[in-house]
């Protein structure tokens, strides 16, 4: 796993970050002071959340760094560890496909350049796209992209125990929820394997099983939030009339931040070098 090293340089005292997911009629943002819930707030503009805002790390649920042709590598590493959520990271086309005025064009331009065409719904993210790719030109090493469904994935793999403790664990929720787990950890002996002492390495994700809108996938991504230390009040204030998948989704892109800040967090694709933009800036799905 890639991290961040020792964490941001020069950050002291209490770690305020922000986690920003697109939402209908804007974003919505969720801050955390220590890793803990601080507020909630909606914007119709990414640029207002961001101009009025000092955190040190701002995560942002939205594609940051297009490249000139074919694919981008984090796209595709997110998409690998997500087993049954993989539908939920959409591919990114190059730079010239937003450019296209209408979907018809971006379609064929899409399809010229890469093989194949995209979605309606990508296409429909396309003005938020470009809104948070002028921020990250504007704002160098300060914005960094993070994918919900690969932060929670990463959640639900995290020991929280002794590890032998924890691999069993982690087993027979995988049994009662379905959530995907390797074959070879769900054989009969589990419990002799670890008395002898071998414990295989915990997975760095754990995708979940039903998807966020589902009710047992909320319950689900609110528990592992609480379990990190991140509980969301009834009341969100200025966010209250935001759809909560996308509350929740920012809270968990809030908890990636918070990992960044603290250098603890890790990427995709992992390996080095970074796969670079047009702008020759690196690109990486954090978590």
């Amino acid at each position: 796993m890639a991290t961040t090293g020792g964490g941001l340089p020069g950050t002291r005292g209490p770690v305020r970050v922000l986690g920003v997911d697109g939402c209908p009629g804007g974003w919505v943002a969720v801050e955390l002071v220590d890793g803990a819930f601080a507020g909630a707030s909606f914007a119709a503009e990414l640029r207002t959340l961001v101009d009025t805002t000092t955190v040190a790390v701002i995560g942002v649920d939205m594609p940051l760094g297009l490249v000139g042709e074919g694919w981008r590598a984090a796209d595709q590493a997110a998409r690998a560890v997500l087993g049954p959520r993989r539908a939920s990271v959409f591919l990114v086309p190059p730079r010239p496909v937003w450019e296209n005025a209408d979907f018809a064009a971006a379609n064929a331009h899409c399809r010229a350049l890469t093989g194949n065409g995209l979605t309606q719904q990508t296409w429909g993210l396309r003005n938020k796209i470009l809104e948070a790719d002028v921020l990250r030109e504007r704002m160098p090493g300060r914005l960094y992209e993070v994918h919900p469904e690969v932060t929670f994935a990463a959640m639900a793999a995290r020991p929280r125990t002794e590890p032998a403790e924890a691999w069993l664990a982690m087993v027979a929720a995988g049994r009662e929820t379905g959530d995907l787990i390797p074959g070879d950890l769900l054989s009969s002996d589990v419990r002799a394997v670890v008395a002898r002492g071998w414990v295989p390495a915990m997975p760095a994700h754990a995708p979940l099983a039903h998807a966020k809108t589902t009710w047992a996938g909320a319950a689900r991504r609110r528990a592992l939030l609480r379990a990190a230390g991140v509980v969301l009040p009834d009341d969100l204030g200025p966010a209250n009339l935001v759809p909560p998948v996308d509350v929740v989704d920012a809270a968990a892109v809030a908890w990636t931040a918070q990992r960044i800040a603290s250098g603890q967090a890790g990427r995709l694709p992992a390996a080095e070098p970074a796969q670079l933009d047009d702008r020759a800036e690196p690109i990486a799905i954090w978590y």
